[in-house]
């Protein structure tokens, strides 16, 4: 047996072995989308919930909180950055020098 049969009989092996599974499941999924079909054909729809109309002896329930959020924060990007004076920096690096 020659080289490129070997590679040509492992290649077709490869592609028939995973065909079966795809047919599988194109048989098993359309199956399963019949029955779907099926059953909501020959089943009667569902009746309305209780729960789905509002009760008019019930009144809604709103949940309000005294306590309120922090502040929102707006940064400005358009602004060019502040720049520190020489005496700040000075001021800055005396202090970590001091520790």
């Amino acid at each position: 047996m020659s080289r490129r049969s070997a590679m040509f009989m492992r290649a077709s092996r490869s592609t028939d072995a995973a065909l079966p599974l795809r047919g599988y499941f194109l048989s098993v999924g359309g199956a399963l989308l019949c029955l779907l079909w099926v059953t909501s054909w020959v089943l009667p729809a569902q009746l309305p919930s209780r729960f789905a109309e509002p009760d008019p002896a019930r009144p809604p329930i709103r949940i309000h909180s005294d306590v309120k959020g922090p502040e929102r924060v707006v940064i400005d990007t358009n602004q060019s950055p502040p720049t520190l004076s020489d005496k700040e920096i000075f001021v800055a690096h005396t202090a970590l020098a001091g520790d």
